[in-house]
C-alpha cells in the first residue's frame, strides 16, 4: 500500500511540474480562425423553348370502310365461279356466272315484239294520213255536194286514225320497257364485283339455283383503304378542337395519327381523320373517330385491335424544364431560381403536361431562367448557391 501511494504522488508531482513549467516559458495556446462556409453545390438547368408535343394513346379497332354482300339480281343455276377464294378482286371482276340460255331467248323474243309494234305504227300512220285526206276533200267541197252523214264519218274516221296510232306507239313503247327487262336480266346472268377488295369463300358453287330472295354468293370486304375506330375523351375532343384553332386549320389536318402494330413497331403510314360521330356517348362520355390508313399490303385485318397515337402535326414550341427539378410544396410546384446574384429564390410554376422527362411550363418561369436541378432540398430563400454543372 505504501509502494502504491508513493506512485501517485510522484505522478502528480509530474503534472504539477510540467504545468509550472509551461507558465514558466509563457506558453499560451492560440485561437482556431473560423473559415467561411463554402456555399451550397447544385446543379442547374435552363428553361429552354422547344417543341413539346406528347402523344397521348387510345386503342382501337379495324373495319373495313366497305363490306359488301354479292347477291344475285336474278333466278338461275350457277354455271362457274370466276375467282379464288381469299383472294383479292378489283371492282369489275368477274365472280359468278348463271345460265343465260333462257334469259337470252326471252330477249330475242321481247326485240320481235318491239320490231312487231313498230309495223303496226307504220300501219296505224298510213291509215291516219289517209283518213286526214278524205276529211280535207270533204271540208274543201261544196256543202251542198255533201251529206251531214257523210263529214261525221270522215270524221270519225279520223279520230278513230289517231287513236290507233297513239296504241300502236303506246304497244311499241310496252314492247321496248319488256325488251329492256330482258336486257337487264341477261346482263345479270354475269355477276360482278361492285367495288375493290379480298372476297371470302364462295357461299354458292357450281350447280346451285340462287335467287334475290336467298342468301348471298359471297362477300367482298374493302381492305385498302381501311378504317381505325377508336373513342376519345370529351376532354380530348376539346383539346384536338382547341389546337385546331389555334393552328387556324380543320381538325383532320392538325392531327398526326399513327398506328402501334402488335409487335411494338410502328405502321409505315400515317391517318387522316375520316370522320366524327355526331353525338357524345351519355354513357361513357367519349366520341367515336374513323380513321383512314392506306393499306397496300394489307397488314392491317378487318376486326384486329391495334394502338393509335395521337399529336399535333405541327405544335407550338413552349418553355420546357427537367420534371425532376420541379418540387411540391404547400403553394403548389416550386422551382429554384438562380439569379444572376448566385442567389436562389423560390418560384411558384404552373405546368400543363409532361413528356420525356419534361414540363412544359405555362406560367412561373421565361425562356433562359436557370432552376436548380440538383441540390435544392437544403436551400433557403435568398441562399447563395455554387454552380457545379449545368
Amino acid at each position: 500500500m505504501r509502494r502504491k501511494f508513493a506512485t501517485a504522488v510522484a505522478a502528480v508531482a509530474l503534472v504539477l511540474l510540467g504545468w509550472f513549467g509551461r507558465e514558466a516559458v509563457g506558453f499560451r495556446e492560440e485561437p482556431r480562425e473560423e473559415r467561411p462556409q463554402e456555399p451550397p453545390a447544385v446543379s442547374v438547368a435552363v428553361a429552354t423553348n422547344a417543341l413539346f408535343n406528347p402523344p397521348v394513346q387510345y386503342v382501337g379497332h379495324v373495319e373495313s370502310a366497305q363490306v359488301t354482300d354479292i347477291l344475285p339480281q336474278i333466278d338461275g343455276y350457277i354455271q362457274r365461279v370466276c375467282f379464288t377464294e381469299g383472294a383479292k378482286v378489283g371492282k369489275g371482276d368477274l365472280l359468278f356466272e348463271i345460265d343465260s340460255e333462257q334469259y337470252l331467248a326471252a330477249k330475242n323474243l321481247r326485240y320481235s315484239e318491239v320490231a312487231s309494234a313498230e309495223a303496226k305504227v307504220t300501219v296505224a300512220q298510213a291509215d291516219l294520213e289517209r283518213a286526214e285526206r278524205y276529211y280535207r276533200r270533204l271540208s274543201s267541197a261544196d256543202e251542198r255536194g255533201i251529206t251531214a252523214t257523210e263529214r261525221d264519218a270522215a270524221e270519225t274516221a279520223l279520230a278513230s286514225a289517231k287513236a290507233s296510232l297513239n296504241a300502236a306507239n303506246a304497244a311499241v313503247e310496252q314492247a321496248k320497257a319488256s325488251a329492256a327487262i330482258a336486257d337487264f336480266n341477261l346482263r345479270h346472268t354475269k355477276v360482278y364485283s361492285p367495288i375493290s377488295g379480298r372476297i371470302g369463300r364462295a357461299l354458292h358453287h357450281v350447280g346451285d339455283y340462287v335467287s334475290p330472295s336467298k342468301s348471298a354468293l359471297a362477300r367482298v370486304v374493302q381492305t385498302d383503304p381501311i378504317r381505325v375506330v377508336f373513342p376519345i375523351s370529351d376532354r380530348d375532343y376539346d383539346a384536338w378542337q382547341a389546337a385546331a384553332e389555334r393552328g387556324g386549320r380543320e381538325l383532320k389536318d392538325s392531327r398526326r395519327l399513327r398506328l402501334v402494330l402488335p409487335d411494338g413497331s410502328l405502321y409505315g403510314h400515317e391517318g387522316v381523320i375520316d370522320f366524327g360521330d355526331n353525338e357524345m356517348s351519355r354513357e361513357t362520355a367519349t366520341l367515336t373517330m374513323h380513321v383512314c390508313f392506306a393499306n397496300p399490303a394489307g397488314r392491317l385485318v378487318a376486326n384486329a385491335f391495334v394502338r393509335v397515337l395521337s399529336d399535333e402535326k405541327n405544335p407550338p414550341a413552349a418553355v420546357v424544364v427537367p420534371t425532376a427539378a420541379l418540387v411540391r410544396a404547400d403553394e403548389g410546384l416550386q422551382a429554384w431560381k438562380v439569379g444572376d446574384d448566385g442567389k436562389v429564390h423560390p418560384v411558384i410554376v404552373e405546368t400543363d403536361g409532361e413528356w420525356n422527362g419534361l414540363s412544359r411550363v405555362s406560367k412561373g418561369l421565361s425562356e433562359g431562367d436557370r432552376i436548380v436541378a440538383l441540390g435544392a432540398f437544403k436551400l433557403k430563400d435568398g441562399d447563395s448557391v455554387r454552380v457545379v454543372a449545368q
